[in-house]
């Protein structure tokens, strides 16, 4: 176990032991991480979402770390070897390899420290293994690897990148959705079903409509989480500490970013006050906020399909759902719509972390906001949710549904559309007392 005592100074090399971890996986491997990483992890609960769970985030701090370490060897402060070697470990962390070198939890003590050590530690460690033997270099995680950064512009800018690309999913997969609803509208053109106000008759409606009406609530939200991702898409890297961009060369900013673009593949930009975004975190309120929007209309919508699909004796039993399993394990032959249920539970998790995004981001500090772990702890793994149920809501359920005609045909028998047009002759009254 390492102490607070054995903390390295400046320029020590990297020491290579075992550690106690709650994985017993981890105590076969030969560590990366160091001091800190070690110091969190005893100091840490032993169970939670860990890195190592969140292999897409893992990739986005790479990917920060070898767009720094690309400004930091243009600009002259990081010798060719030492950013080769970060440079080739930063790209295999971010495709995936020595993913359980990341043991920390997403909200560990020390919160974006921690973290930026582990990531800064492994680099560390593996680029040192990379440098051939002659060169008689060590890379040390702060000096080398964490160079013109602070992890206070490195964890919210790998956050950012990371809820980008989950905003971009999700909005992709809601217009997958709309598609399968648009489908629907063109296949029962001409259709009509009983509308109802209160739970009463009402007017004949087109499924057709009702559909369509699916289809342009799904598209407007994935309008809505590509506005939330070009929001999230100013990031803050390069203003090192409360985005004054002490210790980083004059340029860093700008050319890390730009970096950072392009091995993405995302139009990420510098904030245009560093300031600003060190002390407001509301960007990630409005992909939140977003996402449990959506996530309770899906709950409406999920809602509204078992209630028009409800019997098939004792209920309306005007929908149609694909039947995909056994509903009971004791009532033989019941089928339930499964896949309906399904979404409107995950929806409860969904607009649950945003209450918690919200939370954190008000629990900002006067120049900082220090929550960013708590905001991917939550947030990410509830896009991931949206993102899934969306797909199989599409593929399993919307995709295969189909109306029930006679049934539509017996409810449609009376409703008030005659009514309303004799009213308009005869007056209200005169028609309600005829229809009494």
């Amino acid at each position: 176990m390492v102490s607070l005592s054995s903390e390295l100074p400046a320029g020590s090399p990297l020491p290579v032991e075992r550690h106690n971890v709650s994985d017993s996986t981890d105590a076969a491997l030969t560590p990366l991480w160091g001091p800190v990483t070690s110091l969190a992890l005893q100091n840490s609960p032993s169970s939670g979402l860990r890195l190592r769970d969140l292999p897409a985030f893992l990739r986005t701090l790479a990917e920060v770390k070898l767009a720094a370490v690309r400004a930091n060897q243009e600009l002259g402060v990081l010798d060719e070897a030492r950013a080769g070697a970060i440079a080739r470990a930063a790209r295999e962390v971010a495709d995936g390899e020595f993913i359980d070198q990341f043991p920390l939890r997403v909200v560990a003590t020390g919160g974006s420290t921690s973290t930026n050590m582990n990531v800064n530690e492994v680099l560390a460690s593996r680029a040192s293994q990379l440098l051939p033997d002659t060169a008689g270099l060590a890379v040390h995680p702060n000096d080398h690897v964490n160079r013109s950064q602070s992890s206070n512009d490195v964890y919210p800018t790998a956050a950012k990148v990371l809820l980008v690309r989950q905003a971009l999913e999700v909005a992709s997969v809601l217009r997958r959705l709309a598609r399968s609803f648009m489908r629907q509208a063109e296949q029962h053109d001409g259709v009509q079903r009983l509308g109802r106000t209160a739970w009463q008759d009402a007017v004949l409606v087109p499924v057709s409509e009702t559909h369509r009406a699916h289809a342009l609530v799904a598209e407007r939200f994935a309008d809505q989480f590509a506005a939330a991702a070009e929001t999230l898409q100013a990031v803050q890297l390069g203003g090192t500490a409360l985005g004054t961009g002490v210790g980083a060369p004059a340029g860093f900013a700008r050319l890390a970013v730009s970096n950072l673009a392009e091995i993405t593949g995302l139009p990420m930009r510098p904030s245009v006050s560093r300031v600003d975004a060190f002390a407001h975190a509301d960007g990630y309120g409005l992909l939140a906020d977003t996402a449990a929007r959506c996530a309770g209309t899906l709950f409406k919508q999920s809602q509204d399909l078992r209630i028009l699909s409800s019997g098939p004796t004792g209920g309306l039993g005007e929908l149609v759902l694909p039947k995909l399993q056994p509903g009971s394990s004791i009532m033989p032959g019941k089928v339930n719509p499964v896949v309906p249920s399904m979404v409107g539970q995950a929806s409860f998790s969904i607009r649950a972390a945003a209450t918690a995004v919200g939370m954190a981001i008000a629990a900002g500090e006067p120049d900082y906001n220090p929550n960013s772990p708590a905001v991917v702890a939550t947030l990410s793994p509830a896009l991931s949710e949206l993102a899934a149920v969306v797909l199989v809501f599409a593929d399993k359920c919307i995709d295969s549904l189909h109306w029930n005609r006679s049934r539509l045909a017996e409810l449609t028998a009376r409703p008030f559309d005659s009514l309303i047009e004799q009213a308009e002759k005869d007056g209200y009254d005169a028609v309600a007392g005829r229809s009494a």
